[in-house]
């Protein structure tokens, strides 16, 4: 009897469990039925009205304050393109004036031009103190002026005293460009005016000194030089006379081609400056020592100006 009422308390409860689970599923399916039924009526047939934000107002504005922009016509609305915005021009570069011919006591002999302008070299005489004398780019001339550009046949200085832009050219006969890649040998002026007097001593008339000297640009291409190097330390000691024309004045003073001048005077002569000065050199003086190395010894050779 207790076994058979436990078996009936147990069917009971699992009645009542698969009852209630029943009653679940069908209510589950009733609902989704329903929202199935009723999905498209909840759609709305509109959009919802847009929202409107509400700007905070702004003060007035002066419409003057948009005048530059509609002065500058950016969008070129009347057909007409603005014009460029030009940055300031300092004022230091409005007072830059031309350079003019200067007034100085200097007297243009000569220019190197060389590719790069800072080596450029020009050779100036100081009247005011009888001198010459090779300057490069960038050099004082003298406490008078500052070398800034040299040109063929001219050069541009700035004059210390008042620090105006000016230029030295030169002119007629003497006008002459120390120019490599355009040299040539020129005729050899006519006579001799360089006389021997015995061995390695010459003599030469001060007028005729300074015929040639007046006449730079004949005497410098009657022969071609270049520069020569020590072959133990590769600098600069002499110039070398690859040619020269027969009869010229280099002949008349005893040079021979291959011959390299080394000093003047006891003077170095290992710069171009030092050998564009060396005619400054026969110009004042009453005698000059030159050094020559010729096939492989050293010499002397005396010239008295008369």
């Amino acid at each position: 009897m207790k076994i058979g009422k436990l078996n009936i308390n147990k069917n009971s409860k699992f009645f009542k469990v698969t009852l209630y689970a029943l009653l679940i599923f069908f209510g589950y399916s009733v609902a989704d039925l329903t929202i199935i039924y009723f999905r498209d009526l909840l759609i709305p047939e509109q959009a919802p009205p847009k929202k409107i934000v509400k700007l905070p107002m702004h003060e007035f504005v002066d419409r003057s304050l948009y005048s530059v922009i509609s002065n500058r016509n950016l969008f070129s609305s009347a057909g007409i393109m603005p014009e460029p915005i030009k940055a300031e021009i300092k004022e230091e570069e409005k007072k830059e004036a031309a350079p003019v011919p200067s007034t100085l006591p200097l007297n243009l002999i000569g220019t190197l031009v060389h590719s790069n302008p800072a080596k450029s070299i020009a050779a100036i005489e100081v009247k005011s103190k009888n001198m010459t004398g090779s300057y490069q780019t960038g050099a004082e001339v003298e406490g008078l002026a500052t070398i800034e550009k040299v040109e063929r046949n001219i050069v541009y200085i700035r004059n210390i005293s008042n620090g105006a832009p000016e230029y030295i050219e030169m002119k007629g006969a003497n006008k002459v460009t120390f120019d490599a890649s355009k040299a040539e040998i020129a005729k050899p002026a006519a006579g001799k005016e360089v006389v021997s007097t015995g061995g390695n001593t010459f003599q030469i008339k001060r007028a005729d000194l300074m015929k040639y000297t007046n006449d730079l640009s004949s005497v410098l291409m009657q022969a071609r030089a270049v520069p020569n190097r020590d072959p133990n330390t590769g600098e600069i000691n002499g110039f070398r006379i690859l040619d020269m024309q027969p009869g010229s004045i280099y002949e008349q003073l005893g040079l021979k081609p291959m011959d390299v001048i080394k000093g003047v005077n006891g003077e170095p002569v290992d710069s171009i400056q030092k050998a564009m000065e060396f005619y400054n050199t026969f110009k004042n003086s009453n005698q000059v020592k030159l050094q020559i190395e010729r096939g492989g010894k050293n010499d002397s050779f005396i010239y008295d100006v008369k």
